[in-house]
């Protein structure tokens, strides 16, 4: 694995309700403002025609800049919380930079306290934002800002990098331009307090008025050849540890245990045939989704043409597996979103003009599929077993930490000689996947600042800020598949759901209503529907309420069923391969299966097993669901057989499924958002359960006017899950 910055030339400076069971309602956050700094007509003030681009409907050059600020501000002020408003002095001027280079921008705090109310350590210096929030108030004297910052006006101009311009669309689509989110999102972070007041290349500390401090990011700057952390040290220490290369290690608790879930190595590992068995040198790709640690898993097919470079004419054979192309005659955004377009659920580059593997440039938001490259040899050796049940697995591998010592620390940027703005104030290049907070700004960044893609947020926790992932919109969206579908994300509907949050742009009210909807619709989706809804009902059916309680299952059965009917014999993923003939053939072995359990109903004539079904489900069918599940168990010959076609049929009926609905809605709030049972409180009763569900049957099921979903979201119960509440 090859990994190097994408922009190695540019330089970003450092610088709901909740009743019964459901705690009171929190949504913490902060509110982050842009005070425009800028002179007339410049900057923010540009009043230069712009057509919106990317969810930014400013229709001039300044209101497209300041959208793109206020989008920024949004995604750290969805994670933090504070109770004091943070103010951010932003202006536009002409930076440093030639033809070839640039200084994209710059910020960092505009003051710094010690000694204030509640600050975890005395004579430390806290970048202003964060002292206020540990305080609960404003420590301002006056009105002043919490952060400045400054960006280059200049940049794409000739004598300005030329050519290359801030792309100010909010969707990351930036293709071979500066993404100005990405870079806000870093720079911010310095004002925040991702940065030293000591000076790197002297090693002096801050000086106040009654002597020199450490500033609390130093506190946790630890040299892993002396052992010692940089408050510790001497001038004359911190100087050379400051360029102590490969050395100087940042030892949070929070970052220490994150990072084994977020830094890795890229691999292809192949799974069969035995024969070639094994891990794979690979380079990555500036473009599509980043592999991860479940790793996207499919058999290999050759792309016709092998060059990937035109349509594909044989996507019934690539579609639903990971397409193997050879590279040349067009760029390598061409041949993986042509891939993606015939149904590839990953790529393989195979480096056909040069030794080993490179890094694959380029940018395309549309490409939602991972890509790698192997050499040539290796796809030689991949392509003589394509008739031979090739099938490979692009991954992150976190048994080997990209960007971290010997001990699990995260390496920080100490090169000899120091770079002034640069060193110790970001982590290492050599971390991969790319972090927001490396000194060089990668093409592939992904507007998160949380785990499982970036430790941003897990530092910042670290150095005092109280913090919450759940409003992180990549990790929110995650943890909709891991709570309702039991997996990892797809890449496509990964993208399609954070897209679909990310594309409200600056509205933060909209991004709310669609994180609520988006949430809810994994509980309508097909897929859930099909699965841990069907589970639900077939208990229900099957078995009736579990005594003592309104509701047919407890979670440790349920969890258990539901990963069954997902992953047995197939794994399910909507929209991928053959998933229609793989999901059918999971539930028709999920429901023979079932039916023999223990206590099961065993009449073995159809008409009152198919009574008995109906009956435990609290249903009285129509005659033709009645008529449709007799002819079922009929159909396949009675038996177990027969009683589990039945089953289905029951469970399909309009009647079951309309009269179960909203108690298995409510049931999944508690089993996927609070990862429990509803009687696992204090007290244990399911008062809160039938709380909701009577609400949502008041609304006939709409669980946006019942405020339902919302709720749950907001609740510091779920909140706690994920961080700070």
């Amino acid at each position: 694995m090859i990994k190097k910055p994408i922009l190695p030339k540019f330089v970003a400076s450092f610088f709901a309700i909740a009743l019964f069971t459901l705690a009171s309602q929190s949504a913490s956050a902060t509110t982050i403002v842009i005070l425009n700094n800028d002179q007339p007509n410049v900057g923010f003030n540009d009043p230069t025609a712009a057509s919106p681009v990317g969810n930014n409907t400013g229709t001039t050059l300044g209101q497209q800049r300041l959208n793109a600020f206020q989008f920024a501000a949004n995604i750290w002020g969805a994670t933090l919380n504070s109770s004091v408003t943070i103010t951010i002095r932003a202006s536009w001027s002409a930076l440093s930079c030639t033809a070839t280079t640039a200084t994209l921008g710059s910020a960092g705090a505009a003051g710094i306290v010690r000694n204030f109310p509640n600050a975890p350590f005395q004579d430390t210096w806290y970048s202003e934002a964060l002292a206020n929030s540990l305080a609960g108030s404003d420590l301002n004297t006056s009105s002043n800002p919490e952060i400045s910052a400054q960006f280059n006006v200049n940049l794409g101009n000739t004598g300005c990098l030329d050519g290359t311009h801030f792309y100010l669309g909010l969707d990351n689509n930036h293709g071979s331009d500066v993404d100005l989110v990405s870079v806000l999102i870093h720079e911010f972070a310095h004002g925040l307090g991702f940065q030293t007041f000591t000076n790197s290349s002297t090693g002096a500390q801050q000086s106040g008025q009654s002597g020199s401090f450490p500033s609390i990011y130093d506190r946790f700057l630890t040299d892993a050849t002396s052992g010692k952390t940089w408050n510790s040290m001497t001038d004359v220490e911190r100087q050379a540890s400051a360029i102590n290369t490969g050395n100087l290690v940042w030892n949070g608790n929070q970052t220490d245990t994150d990072l084994r879930g977020v830094l890795g190595t890229a691999r292809l590992r192949v799974n069969a045939p035995a024969a070639i068995a094994g891990n794979y040198t690979v380079g990555t790709a500036d473009f599509g989704s980043r592999v991860s640690t479940g790793g996207t898993t499919g058999n290999v097919a050759q792309s016709s043409p092998v060059d990937g470079c035109g349509a594909f004419s044989n996507g019934a054979a690539i579609s639903g597996r990971v397409a193997l192309i050879d590279r040349g005659n067009c760029n390598f955004v061409v041949k993986v979103k042509n891939a993606q377009s015939a149904g590839a659920i990953g790529a393989i580059i195979v480096n056909t003009t040069t030794a080993g593997v490179i890094q694959m440039g380029g940018g395309d938001a549309t490409i939602t599929i991972p890509s790698l490259m192997i050499s040539g040899t290796d796809g030689t050796t991949l392509k003589n077993q394509l008739n031979s049940g090739l099938n490979a697995t692009a991954l992150l591998d976190n048994s080997v930490l990209g960007g971290a010592d010997g001990q699990g620390r995260a390496l920080l940027f100490a090169p000899n000689p120091v770079q002034s703005g640069s060193s110790v104030s970001h982590w290492d290049t050599s971390m991969f996947p790319n972090q927001v907070m490396e000194p060089n700004i990668s093409g592939d960044l992904t507007h998160s600042v949380a785990i499982p893609a970036d430790l941003t947020l897990s530092e910042m926790r670290d150095v005092g800020w109280s913090g919450n992932a759940i409003g992180d919109v990549p990790f929110f969206v995650r943890q909709q598949y891991l709570d309702f579908l039991n997996r990892q994300p797809d890449s496509s509907g990964f993208a399609f759901w954070t897209s679909d949050i990310f594309n409200c742009g600056i509205d933060q009210g909209c991004a709310e209503v669609h994180r609520i909807n988006g949430s809810a619709a994994f509980f309508l989706s097909i897929e859930f529907q099909d699965t841990g809804n069907l589970v639900y009902k077939m208990w229900k059916a099957g078995f009736g309420k579990v005594s003592g309680t309104p509701v047919a299952v407890r979670r440790t059965n349920f969890l258990r069923d539901s990963q069954t009917i997902q992953n047995s014999p197939n794994q399910i993923i909507v929209g991928q391969g053959n998933w229609q003939a793989n999901l059918e053939a999971n539930k028709q072995a999920f429901a023979l299966s079932f039916v023999q359990r223990a206590g099961f109903p065993n009449q073995s004539d159809g008409p009152s097993f198919v009574n008995n079904l109906f009956a435990n489900a609290g249903v009285t069918p129509t005659s033709a669901e009645q008529t449709a599940a007799i002819n079922a168990f009929n159909g396949a010959g009675g038996g177990n057989a027969g009683r589990a076609a039945a089953l289905r049929s029951v469970c399909d009926s309009p009647s079951v499924s309309n009269a179960l609905r909203n108690e298995a809605f409510v049931l999944m709030q508690y089993f996927g958002y609070l990862q429990r049972d509803p009687d696992a409180q204090t007290p244990a009763d399911y008062s809160g359960f039938q709380f909701w569900l009577d609400k949502l049957n008041s609304f006939n099921g709409n669980f946006i006017a019942a405020e339902m979903v919302k709720a749950f979201l907001a609740s510091t119960e779920y909140r706690a899950r994920f961080g700070n509440p």
